[in-house]
């Protein structure tokens, strides 16, 4: 990739390793230029346009497998590997590394934590902060700075990683990261619950969200209508059991039911929605409780355009298709979301639209705070200029 949201790079560099993207870093911040670091480029239409680009850095080839502790369930990563690897690796313990973000195999861990990505299974397995033990960063300077550490039971002093975790790149190069690995499932299954509507569905799925611990738990509008999808994992028994609770809660509410054997490959359909082609993808962030509702209304405004919804944690996106439509939506749904105490971003919109929009919306009381984090750790305005809330 040499562009992000139309904007080009003057030039482009691959490092091969980490002391030459330290000298890369170095060069480039003498000469007063600005560079957006990529692994892959899957995820670049996330944000707001760069201020400035002169330099795309491209980590791909920084991309080893450092150390996996397999008894600590530990691994330690470069940042330009990707999450396919890094999968298949973890896979020979039988262990994972539950962030299930769209375009696994385009997505470079360097890009997983910048952007904070994660999927349907953030309902029982959580985000990036999460699982993320410890980072290695280039500063402006070109140093190696680490942050966190390589074992779990890791407490001492700042969390500093967490400050990159969905910074875009604002703050230094992410060239290495450790996370806590979990044991994978047994079996991982799941259950189509059709409704009468898409608002309807989420109610069905906050009732079963109520009854059970669900995998992951999705409702919205598909090709074939409006239905909750939930997932559930774990040993035969365990989902036998799951089972039952969930006909017997879902029984009285759903048009229909339907048990698919294979939940991963549901599971993975669903994180693909936000990448799906359209001109625009708005995020609502809501209370659980207020999901219902968000779909209705994102469908009432978007001409019924496709719907779907993390239920269990509150996160609503819709698909728009018609980019005359975006700014009118966007700002009527973030007026009425933020009077619910939440709130609405642009996660992805092809380049003509975002001059037309605010991705990001109103930052909050903290953006005083973010600017003197991002004056200390990046007072050239180095990294990825603009492409941060409030435009750091």
């Amino acid at each position: 990739m040499t562009a992000v949201d139309g904007i080009d790079a003057l030039r482009t560099i691959r490092p091969v390793d980490v002391a030459e993207l330290r000298a890369a870093v170095r060069e480039i911040a003498a000469s007063g230029e600005a560079l957006v670091a990529t692994g892959l480029g899957a995820h670049l239409d996330i944000g707001a346009p760069p201020r400035r680009l002169d330099v795309m850095v491209g980590l791909d080839r920084v991309a080893r497998i450092v150390d996996h502790q397999a008894a600590d369930m530990t691994v330690t990563v470069e940042a330009g590997c990707s999450l396919a690897v890094l999968a298949r690796t973890l896979a020979a313990a039988g262990q994972w590394l539950p962030l299930d973000p769209p375009r696994p195999a385009e997505t470079t861990v360097g890009g997983l934590v910048a952007a904070n990505l994660s999927g349907p299974l953030r309902a029982s397995q959580g985000t990036v902060r999460d699982l993320l033990l410890g980072l290695r960063i280039v500063d402006g300077e070109g140093r190696l700075v680490s942050g966190g550490g390589k074992v779990v039971k890791n407490v001492a002093g700042y969390d500093l990683p967490k400050l990159h975790v969905g910074a875009l790149g604002t703050l230094g190069v992410i060239v290495e990261a450790t996370f806590k690995v979990r044991p994978r499932p047994e079996r991982e299954a799941a259950v189509v619950l059709r409704a009468a509507a898409p608002d309807d569905a989420a109610r069905i799925a906050l009732a079963v969200r109520d009854a059970i611990d669900p995998f992951w738990l999705e409702a919205g509008t598909f090709e074939d209508g409006a239905a909750a999808v939930v997932g559930v994992g774990g040993t035969s028994p365990e989902l036998t059991a799951m089972r039952c609770t969930i006909d017997d809660v879902a029984g009285p509410r759903a048009t229909a039911i339907e048990w698919h054997d294979d939940g991963e490959a549901l599971r993975v359909g669903l994180g693909g929605f936000a990448v799906e082609p359209c001109v625009a993808v708005l995020r609502a962030s809501v209370l659980p409780g207020d999901v219902p509702w968000a779909i209705a209304r994102m469908r009432a405004l978007a001409a019924d355009r496709p719907v779907l919804a993390h239920v269990a944690n509150g996160v609503v996106r819709c698909r728009l298709d018609d980019a005359t439509m975006v700014p009118h939506v966007l700002s009527v749904l973030r007026s009425e979301v933020e009077a619910r105490g939440g709130f609405v971003v642009v996660e992805r919109a092809l380049a003509t639209v975002k001059p037309n929009v605010d991705v990001w919306g109103h930052p909050g009381e903290g953006l005083a705070l973010m600017r003197r984090v991002k004056a200390a750790f990046d007072p050239r305005d180095l990294f990825a200029p603009g492409r941060y809330v409030g435009g750091l």
